[in-house]
């Protein structure tokens, strides 16, 4: 599929979805986040991702009973994910995550990247006040401690090859590809200089991280398909050339442990 191709079918399922719940005057609006609003990143993998906005004495109804989604494929899958979201999975695939929430509700939400395609009047600015709230947090947030991150970053490692040749492959792939890999992402977020022109992901690191840090994104995702050692050893080879020059401090002790039991 062509990304054309994908713009235009995303575009006609949201057109259909407008069209549906427009005409229930107990639906106050509609709130694209993520690739919907960023349409430069829509693809034939984005999901539809959107707050429903109803009254409230509604919003239970619209949750259980979800003959509001647009007429098509039959739906195969809608677990309860939270106390306001469903994921809902159609019989060709396509994803669906949402929350159905009152006005008040929405309020306490989080929009990064949003764009609302039916206000019957009060949701937009509400939006735009959630969407301020939330880069004001994300700009406040307290700056990763990266010396910690760089010793468990190293110690994770250490215990994932341990659980490795244990025999625990399960544990030890956790233990690698994701507590090192989360602690290796804060340390490259903060020291790595990012691609500007990139769409980085302010909640959640572990997006587009091939786009925003170019070859060394790559090279982090290339080493997630090794096996467990064998990721754990370009993992520690990729913290050492990018992150160690950049932090004061790295344990370079605690690198020569990980590395010499590799090699043992």
């Amino acid at each position: 599929m062509t990304t054309s191709d994908a713009r235009a079918r995303f575009d006609a399922w949201t057109d259909a979805l407008v069209a549906r719940i427009a005409v229930r005057p107990e639906v106050v609006g509609l709130v694209l986040l993520g690739s919907g609003a960023e349409r430069a990143r829509l693809d034939e993998w984005s999901d539809h991702d959107f707050y429903l906005v109803v009254e409230p004495d509604v919003a239970e109804h619209y949750r259980q009973d979800l003959s509001w989604l647009p007429e098509g494929p039959d739906i195969v899958l809608s677990p309860r994910e939270t106390g306001h979201g469903l994921k809902v999975v159609l019989a060709d695939g396509h994803v669906m995550e949402f929350a159905v929430a009152s006005l008040e509700d929405v309020a306490t939400f989080a929009a990064h990247h949003w764009r609302v395609v039916h206000d019957t009047g009060p949701l937009t600015a509400v939006i735009e006040s959630i969407a301020a709230r939330t880069a004001r947090e994300i700009a406040g947030r307290p700056a990763p401690d990266l010396l910690r991150a760089a010793g468990l970053f190293c110690s994770l490692l250490l215990i994932g090859i341990g659980r490795a040749r244990r025999g625990e492959l399960v544990a030890a792939s956790a233990h690698v590809r994701m507590y090192a890999l989360g602690e290796l992402l804060d340390l490259v977020g903060a020291l790595v200089p990012a691609d500007p022109a990139a769409l980085r992901d302010g909640l959640d690191p572990r997006r587009r991280v091939e786009d925003t840090f170019g070859p060394l994104g790559a090279r982090i995702g290339a080493a997630l398909e090794l096996p467990v050692e064998g990721c754990a050893r370009e993992l520690l080879d990729i913290a050492e050339t990018a992150v160690a020059p950049l932090l004061p401090g790295w344990p370079v002790e605690g690198a020569a442990v990980v590395r010499r039991t590799l090699d043992g």
